[in-house]
């Protein structure tokens, strides 16, 4: 993940186009009943084309029509339930649509975190600084929850999650946010302190977002992609909502 962000912007759009494609492909095996089932491969390729285009417009200086892509690939799926001769497919294209949100859009928003309004160029400070945080706000919260984690936090969608592990990972991560500081000086002391704090709150959300998916579908995993960790979702869940709220701040601060 490190040398996917830093390296170079290509090995960027590499790692984080596999992220994509895979997160969404697990996302939708969520839904394998005949009435649910997501137009898997065309919401997959409208995923890709969102966050190519983005990268590409950045990346290559294209003008700014190459968007045009996004609303004929988005017609092209809204045509696709005129083909399909069984399910609901309204549930279908609500489901397939609900993929992109839910995975490809936070993805694509990443590329807006390496190529910010502050600096020209790619520059992965910001995306670095989001992923140590939420790296070890998982990790703080793993710990502290498993040493002195008693009072659940959302016992109904997640029973391991504790609130001491919620204080334990913001602990953790305002460590980091200290210890990361010389990474980001263009940013305030304030403004570094609120960006933590949100990528907190928000990483706990999407996990706990991702526990529910699960548990309506059943499954324990999102898949087997980490052999002992489960799918690219579940070690991925906390970033799809922190890449949201930072993009957010990032521009509103």
């Amino acid at each position: 993940m490190i040398g996917g962000v830093t390296l170079h912007p290509l090995f960027f759009m590499a790692l984080f186009l596999i992220l994509l494609v895979k997160g969404m492909a697990e996302f939708y095996s969520f839904f394998p009943q005949p009435d649910q089932k997501p137009f898997r491969i065309p919401g997959i390729i409208t995923g890709a084309l969102l966050f190519l285009s983005g990268f590409l417009f950045r990346y290559l200086y294209l003008p700014a029509n190459i968007f045009l892509i996004l609303p004929l690939a988005i017609l092209a799926l809204l045509a696709i339930p005129m083909f399909r001769k069984e399910g609901n497919t309204l549930i279908q294209l609500a489901v397939t649509l609900l993929g992109l949100l839910y995975v490809a859009l936070p993805i694509s928003l990443m590329t807006g975190l390496v190529y910010h309004p502050y600096q020209p160029g790619f520059n992965y400070q910001v995306a670095l600084f989001l992923l140590v945080i939420i790296w070890l706000n998982d990790t703080g919260a793993y710990l502290t929850g498993m040493l002195i984690g008693k009072h659940k936090l959302f016992p109904r969608i997640s029973p391991r999650k504790t609130w001491e592990g919620l204080a334990g990972g913001l602990a953790f991560a305002c460590l980091a946010s200290w210890l990361m500081r010389p990474l980001i000086p263009d940013i305030p002391v304030l403004h570094a302190w609120i960006l933590t704090l949100g990528i907190v709150v928000s990483g706990t959300f999407g996990d706990l977002v991702e526990s529910y998916f699960k548990r309506m579908a059943g499954v324990k995993d999102s898949g087997k992609f980490m052999p002992g960790h489960g799918g690219m979702l579940d070690r991925f869940d906390s970033l799809l909502f922190a890449i949201v709220l930072t993009f957010i701040l990032i521009n509103l601060l």
